[in-house]
């Protein structure tokens, strides 16, 4: 397959000057001219509070698992938030911030003398968090995002899953899929041929390749064209 450059769920994503910014927790693309744009990156035990990265800051290592941020942890830091936490309707929460306030400090002060503590908001307050999955594009989750999203490889009526990322060319358009799938009796990785008549849907890629011919490919890595 020709040289591209693999975006992996999960990557450690460092800044410039080494520091561990987070780790990869979704893929933003664009369905319709096939690109990657964004890598949601998630700083590690700070659960909601990652950051929209754009795919022109980002460089992948001579390790396909570690990522390159093209900046300091300030700079991430500024970045636009990956999540949006709200106060659920009918709490006391809601009542105090409204829905358009985003949790992304520890401590609040909306009453004058009164400190407020996310959860410790007197009476109910349940929060809920939200991918912030810029207009027109489509999420790759991993297997485990929060809201349960199923994204997966179909192949007619077949669904390959889970995907583990995306290889893209020069331009960040998507040439190949990263699958981890059981074949057979043996589970590996393999790298799906995306092509340009293939789409990109909420539910996952849809592909022309037949389930058979998916079967078919070498794993990843294996040196078989």
């Amino acid at each position: 397959m020709p040289e591209a450059e693999q975006f992996r769920i999960g990557a450690v994503v460092r800044c410039a000057s080494g520091e561990v910014c987070g780790e990869v927790r979704y893929l933003d693309i664009n369905p319709r001219a096939h690109t990657l744009t964004h890598l949601a990156v998630e700083e590690k035990d700070r659960q909601g509070l990652g950051r929209l990265v754009p795919i022109g800051q980002a460089h992948v290592s001579r390790d396909p698992r570690e990522i390159q941020f093209l900046g300091t942890m300030a700079d991430f830091r500024k970045l636009e938030a990956s999540d949006a936490t709200q106060f659920a309707p009918d709490t006391e929460g809601y009542e105090l911030y409204g829905p358009e306030q985003v949790v992304e400090e520890p401590e609040y002060d909306p009453i004058p003398g009164e400190q407020v503590v996310g959860s410790t908001v007197p009476g109910w307050s349940e929060t809920e968090t939200f991918d912030n999955v810029p207009a027109g594009e489509v999420e790759i989750p991993s297997g485990d995002a929060r809201r349960g999203h199923n994204f997966h490889i179909h192949a007619g009526s077949y669904e390959f899953g889970r995907v583990h990322g995306v290889l893209v060319d020069a331009d960040h358009r998507v040439t190949h899929v990263l699958l981890g799938e059981w074949h057979g009796l043996r589970h590996e990785e393999v790298a799906v041929p995306f092509a340009d008549q293939d789409t990109i849907e909420d539910d996952g890629f849809h592909l022309s390749m037949s389930k058979q011919e998916i079967e078919a490919l070498p794993p990843l890595g294996s040196g078989r064209p």
